[in-house]
């Protein structure tokens, strides 16, 4: 725990966590994980089989990138559209208050990016046990990489973008507090914090896109997020609401 302890310090005393060196993924860890009416937390040095959205890999590199994910309970009921651009949204605030810089952009519906260029990722895996939802949210950032890290997205890190470079462990601490603080607002108030402030972090609107629907490609322009949280692309044939990146392909 010696490498860990300036960040339990740091950490509320009820919550339940686990540190590692290496592991093959930090989410995958705790979906297999027994539940708990407690917030969980893992966080590891190096992912040897991180994931991203839609089955990709999410590349990291030993103490290179700040790795954890949470396991928190939401009620059955509870409408988790947009829950991750709630997530995205307290990541930013804490990167633009420690690293002294503004310019952040949530790529919906999960992706960080800081002048075109990826920062970091969220990956929501939602389990469902007798009336509760078991939501673990995987948090990748990238915190100073060598330079010869190899990825297909063009990235950077907050070494090359903040103005000053925030120690790790009490970075990683106020990004954890940030997310458990701002998941309980989602439980009482859903989106309302995001909506009036979406505009200024929003990356896609105006982006020209194209989408698969009944298996026929249609093209439209991103014009901005529902009050639930979709992607809402303008068409010919009008107005569509997507809930899923899956198919969708930037022109």
């Amino acid at each position: 725990m010696g490498y860990y302890s300036p960040l339990i310090k740091l950490l509320p005393d009820d919550l339940e966590c686990h540190f590692f060196d290496t592991i093959s993924s930090t989410n995958l860890f705790l979906k297999n994980s027994p539940t708990s009416k407690k917030n969980q937390l893992c966080v590891a040095r190096e992912q040897t089989q991180g994931k991203g959205q839609h089955g990709r890999q999410w590349l990291s590199q030993k103490d290179g990138s700040i790795l954890f994910s949470i396991r928190k309970i939401f009620a059955q009921e509870t409408n988790l559209n947009g829950f991750s651009l709630v997530v995205g949204l307290a990541i930013i605030k804490v990167l633009e208050e420690e690293c002294l810089v503004e310019g952040f952009k949530i790529k919906w519906p999960n992706d960080i990016y800081f002048k075109s260029k990826k920062i970091a990722g969220i990956l929501l895996e939602n389990q469902i046990q007798l009336d509760n939802q078991f939501v673990v949210i995987g948090v990748g950032v990238n915190y100073n990489l060598n330079q010869n890290f190899n990825c297909e997205i063009p990235w950077t890190d907050l070494s090359n973008s903040a103005k000053k470079l925030p120690d790790i462990h009490s970075l990683t601490a106020k990004l954890i507090n940030s997310i458990l603080i701002t998941s309980e607002n989602f439980k009482m108030n859903g989106l309302s914090s995001l909506l009036d402030q979406w505009d200024r972090y929003d990356m896609l609107k105006g982006s020209n896109v194209r989408l698969i629907e009944s298996g026929k490609p249609i093209e439209g322009k991103v014009t901005g997020i529902s009050q639930q949280g979709a992607l809402q692309v303008l068409t010919q044939n009008g107005v569509k609401e997507l809930y899923s990146s899956k198919y969708i392909e930037f022109i």
